[in-house]
């Protein structure tokens, strides 16, 4: 008889696991069916490895082919036996570049190229710059038009390729443009080199507006100990005596579960440890699971429920903020928080990540596997029984980021976003949609989205918790 042996461990910095150790067991060895004894580091012994992990726990494990092609790479036998239905599992070797997926996060900013009605011009719209990155170090910042990308004109055809580009490239030059009086004017050329990004500072003010105080909070992911670095936010807007909140997670494309659920727990009113907050659902062998809001926010062990507790607002409705790059634990705050308070979504349409999963590695002694995997492993619902948001989640009141350019800076009071929830806090609610760039009829009208990077970006993200017991 042979034994297959997996493990998961916790990690400590920002992705937290828990120590998962099961044993496979497969059927006796009978003769003439002897199971290979593949070399270690060979594809054979890998890709067996990602198989009996999957039999495990992978969400569709039922449909897992039953003789699959071992002789592949790992990365295209992984793919190969992904379900049809499977859209963020993903494998890769850790501090090995050409084993991810590559992003715009290295160089430290994200963008949109558009077309106007007619596609008769096309321009970059810089939509985020990283503190201390090689974007904000040449001087970018949100808002700043891309007119070219090495050396290239962007268009219609090329824009994509030109993207592609930049993520094969470890440096690459970047024109810009400014519009004025209706004409675009080339002004200067700038070279971005990759380099290492910290984790970014959440942005936090208390907004007043017709006699209400406000709260606007932004942050970009929910890395592991979230939670616990906001609390002296959501200590200043206790303070201040904030009458509504403004969840700003147009960009967050997510994260851990834990953080998700305790920023949660600082916001709605009548939290407690034992307030059921999220059901797990996963194949025949995970079943399924209720978790408490106490459970869920304090399993990553980086912050302590009463500390939560002491900085709840204690808030009967929310505004959040979204676009098609909210996704993953940005969109289980907004699903699972409706069962506790009035949720009001405003801007575009989420992602829809609905799906868990966490992180399997080899951590026997000495490692055999480099790769580690992040396959799909639950299907995710609030208290109230309520998920199935993979098409995205659809906002109250629609409104298009892009309908003033330039961009302003995020939790500007002028933004079209923040400005539609602010008018909604005061009495003043939108109705219908924000046209799109409505308000300056005479100028460039991004009528069409070619390339978002940020998007792109979330596709990748996943929603990530832990082994439940």
């Amino acid at each position: 008889m042979t034994n297959s042996i997996i493990y998961l461990k916790r990690t400590t910095y920002y992705s937290i696991y828990f120590v998962i150790l099961f044993l496979a067991i497969l059927p006796s060895c009978k003769k003439g069916n002897k199971i290979p004894d593949y070399p270690i580091g060979s594809n054979e012994n890998i890709n067996s490895w990602i198989l009996d992990s999957l039999k495990r726990y992978y969400y569709w494990n039922e449909q897992l082919p039953a003789k699959p092609n071992l002789n592949l790479s790992p990365k295209d036998f992984f793919n190969s036996i992904r379900n049809s239905s499977d859209r963020f599992s993903y494998i890769s070797i850790p501090n090995d570049p050409s084993t991810a997926t590559p992003s715009n996060r290295n160089f430290g900013f994200d963008y949109a190229t558009v077309s106007d009605q007619n596609s008769a011009k096309v321009i970059g719209v810089i939509k985020l710059v990283l503190k201390d990155s090689p974007a904000s170090r040449a001087g970018l910042k949100r808002g700043d038009y891309i007119s070219k990308i090495n050396g290239k004109t962007l268009t219609v055809t090329n824009a994509q390729t030109l993207q592609t580009e930049i993520l094969n490239s470890d440096r690459f030059s970047m024109g810009l443009a400014e519009l004025n009086n209706n004409t675009w004017t080339d002004t200067r050329t700038v070279e971005l080199n990759k380099g290492i990004i910290l984790d970014q500072r959440e942005i936090s003010k208390v907004i007043e507006s017709d006699g209400k105080k406000i709260g606007y909070l932004y942050f970009l992911d929910f890395n592991g100990g979230l939670a616990s670095s906001l609390t002296p936010v959501f200590s200043n807007f206790k303070a201040e005596g904030i009458s509504d909140l403004i969840l700003d997670l147009r960009y967050n494309a997510g994260g851990q579960v834990a953080e998700a659920a305790g920023i949660c727990a600082m916001i709605a009113k009548n939290i407690s440890f034992d307030k059921p907050f999220i059901t797990y659902r996963g194949n025949k062998n995970g079943g399924a699971k209720t978790e408490s809001i106490g459970t869920a926010a304090t399993f990553d062990g980086t912050v302590n429920f009463n500390t939560l507790l002491q900085q709840n607002l204690g808030l009967s409705r929310v505004y959040i903020l979204s676009t098609a790059a909210t996704a993953s634990a940005s969109e289980v705050i907004i699903n699972n928080l409706k069962p506790f308070i009035q949720v009001v979504l405003i801007g575009e349409k989420t992602r829809g990540k609905d799906e868990a999963s966490f992180r399997i590695f080899d951590a026997r002694s000495p490692k055999q596997v480099k790769w580690e995997m992040h396959p799909i492993v639950y299907k995710l619902f609030n208290a109230q029984g309520s998920g199935g948001y993979s098409a995205g989640i659809t906002p109250d009141i629609a409104v298009n980021e892009m309908s003033i350019l330039p961009l302003l800076q995020l939790g500007d009071t002028a933004d079209p976003i923040v400005k539609a929830a602010i008018a909604s806090i005061t009495g003043n609610a939108i109705k219908t949609s924000v046209a799109l760039n409505h308000v300056i009829p005479e100028s460039f009208k991004a009528d069409h989205i070619l390339v978002d990077s940020r998007v792109q970006s979330a596709q990748q993200s996943i929603v990530t918790t832990h082994r439940l017991k």
